[in-house]
Parts: C-alpha cells; structure tokens; sequence
C-alpha cells in the first residue's frame, strides 16, 4: 500500500493509536502521520501508508486550522480538560468584546510557551514524561517563535466559554493558546475541546472516519490519495528519461519556466522522484523519493 489517507481522528484515541488500528485492519505495517492530535481532539491526521511515509516531513511544515472551546475560570495542570482543573474567578466585564479586543496580540510572529505536557525535549527526555514524575518539578519551557495567520472568534457564551477559529503554522499550540488568552483577560482557562480542520491541503469535508477506513480493510488502498497529493500548491517539475539518471546520482535538471523556490520533480506517469529547489533554471534534489 503507497499512498496518504485523509482521516478525521475520533475522540478518545491517539494518534499512534488510530495508526495501530489501520495497521490491524488493513495488514500494512508502515504508517506514519503528519502531526500528532492529543487523544480528546478529532480532525484531520493524514495517514502515509508505505513508501509514502517518506514526505511525512514535508507535511508537518504545512499550515494547520483548528476550530477550539476554550473554557474560562478554570486553569488546568495540562492546559486541557484531561487535566487537573483549579477554579479561578473571571473579573467583570469579561464578554465577547474584551475577548475580541485581546486576540490581535496573538497573531503573527509571536512569541509562545509551549505547554508542560508536551512533547518538546528537556535534556534529551519529552517534557510530558518529566512533568508526570511525582518527583521531579513541572518543567517551564522556555518559549520559541511561532506564526498565527488569523484568529476568529466563533462564539461567546455568558458561563465562560469562547470558541475561536485558528489558522497556523506548525509548532503552534492551541492549548497554549487557551492559557495565554485566559490570562490576558484577567483569569485562567483551559481547552476543552478542539477539532483540527485542516493540514496543508488535507480538509475536514473530505476527511474519511476510522470507522469506515477500518470497514475497508486491505481495499482501502484502492481510495488512497497519491504520494504526490501532499504537494498541492508546490512547483512540478517534469523529468525526462534522459533526466532521471543524473537525478539519481543527486545532479541538477534543467526546470524550464519553473519558478525559483522549492519543488518536486516528477517522471513522464507523474511518479514523484525528489524533492528539492529551483534556481536559475535548475532542480536541485534534496531528497529522492522515487513513489508510485
């Protein structure tokens, strides 16, 4: 099986946990996924069966949309509602306009820290597994720059609940988010659900269910998007036979009218061969890929 599932991962599971049942079902044994989904989120996880999991990079670089619940009054030792929740008041006045006028401080280049329960290393061990040590202190993370194209406030609701639509770059995290946000208005606050909407070019509309890809078995390689799906919106660049070989050996290619900047190269049947850039004229591979 060569090719990336669209699938809209349920509640309650994890990612690695969704894989281990598209394994069973379908006897594949080489899956990857581009970008995690904590087990209470649901959306799109594309799926990369066999070879394909070769561009499983390239998508965790791609832009991501979520829709979140973010519940004020309460912080939480996860900065969700899996964890432990401490109440905490909500001063007066807070409503949709306050919210409204503390989001634009959260798009853009901004500066976030990254939640204790999460997978970012500390001296080599994952921050969650030192932060679930009952003797070691909950480690602080230091922050690092990420990127928020929009934030769009979906609704508010008098008990404390907002729900906003985000769109951003990787490394973004949304339940970071939900605390910052609550302390620009004055409390705590915690997320309490999310739903991924879209990665790259994957969207949610078109996203198939664990439940049905599992029915499929062995047959969903037949409705498989193909490798080169993941590179929607990248500069193709067709290869000749006379260019494959010189491809292979890691040569440039002429790439006449391509436009300079990143790229993949493909063969005359539209097989994704490398990945790479255009310069002047030229492909240069950075990695060979060679996928049906």
């Amino acid at each position: 099986m060569v090719g990336i599932l669209n699938l809209d991962k349920p509640a309650g599971i994890s990612s690695n946990g969704a894989l281990t049942r598209l394994k069973r079902a379908t006897g594949e044994k080489r899956l990857g996924h581009a970008g995690t989904l904590d087990p209470m989120a649901t959306g799109v996880l594309p799926v990369f069966f066999g070879r394909a999991t070769v561009l499983v990079d390239h998508l965790l670089r791609a832009g991501k949309a979520y829709e979140a619940a973010i519940r004020l009054g309460a912080a939480s030792d996860t900065d969700d509602a899996m964890g432990t929740l401490t109440p905490v008041p909500v001063p007066p006045g807070v409503d949709a306009a306050a919210v409204e006028a503390a989001l634009p401080a959260f798009v853009g280049r901004i500066r976030q820290r990254p939640p204790a329960y999460s997978a970012v290393k500390v001296d080599g061990r994952r921050s969650y597994a030192l932060a679930r040590r009952s003797d070691t202190e909950t480690p602080v993370l230091a922050e690092r720059e990420v990127e928020v194209h929009a934030i769009r406030l979906l609704d508010f609701e008098p008990s404390g609940l907002v729900r906003v639509a985000v769109e951003c770059g990787s490394g973004f995290y949304v339940r970071a988010l939900a605390r910052d946000l609550a302390a620009a208005l004055g409390t705590a606050g915690h997320l309490e659900a999310l739903r991924r909407t879209r990665v790259g070019g994957f969207d949610a509309a078109a996203a198939v269910t664990l439940a049905a890809a599992e029915a499929l078995g062995p047959g969903l390689a037949e409705t498989l998007l193909p490798p080169a799906a993941v590179l929607a919106g990248v500069s193709r660049v067709e290869v000749g036979p006379s260019g494959t070989v010189p491809l292979h050996h890691g040569g440039d290619v002429p790439a006449p009218g391509a436009p300079d900047g990143e790229a993949w190269a493909a063969d005359e049947v539209g097989r994704v061969l490398a990945l790479g850039r255009v310069s002047a004229g030229r492909f240069q591979p950075r990695r060979l890929v060679e996928l049906a």
